[in-house]
């Protein structure tokens, strides 16, 4: 079997609902987004897949969905955004107070595989269908994935999410 796998990292911050611990809090990490691909024949040209195609259509979209956004689950998203409208007005004031008028271009909504981008405010959240664990995170990534390069000939072997890199890694892995 030949295997290839490729990786993105994405900065964006979490909040899982209902956790005994500090990730009720809301707080962030530098993420990694890895996914393996394999199969038992090459292209004619030799790749399992170009690596081009692996960054830009599953992980590139990744990227745009969750950078330097607040990843929830709907369910918290949906009791709480009028009061992000309110948070995210107030915290995007700071800008016209450093800068004074600036005029930026609306942001781009994404939808990737159930989950979406809204904007309360102008903040820039990121909706799953679901708590996003890292668990819960390397499943969606393996689907999504397998939907969009998952054929024949091609396998999705693995997704990975790193939820921290460093000192020490912490890893959730998705396998079927």
């Amino acid at each position: 079997m030949y295997e290839i796998r490729k990786s993105i990292d994405i900065d964006f911050g979490h909040h899982i609902r209902g956790h005994s611990g500090a990730c009720i809090n809301f707080h962030g990490h530098t993420w990694k987004f890895e996914v393996g691909l394999g199969t038992e024949t090459l292209t004619e040209e030799g790749f399992v897949i170009d690596f081009k195609q692996l960054k830009e259509q599953v992980l590139m979209p990744c990227h745009a969905l969750l950078d330097h956004s607040l990843a929830m689950g709907a369910e918290v998203y949906e009791t709480i955004e009028a009061e992000l409208v309110e948070i995210g007005g107030k915290v995007l004031a700071t800008r016209e107070e450093v800068h004074g008028q600036t005029k930026t271009p609306p942001p781009a909504v994404v939808e990737l595989f159930a989950a979406r981008n809204c904007y309360p405010g102008g903040l820039k959240i990121a909706v799953f269908p679901f708590s996003p664990t890292s668990e819960r995170m390397a499943r969606w990534l393996y689907e999504l994935a397998d939907k969009v390069l998952g054929d024949d000939r091609v396998k999705v072997q693995y997704a990975r999410i790193y939820e921290t890199l460093h000192p020490v890694e912490s890893v959730a892995e998705y396998r079927p």
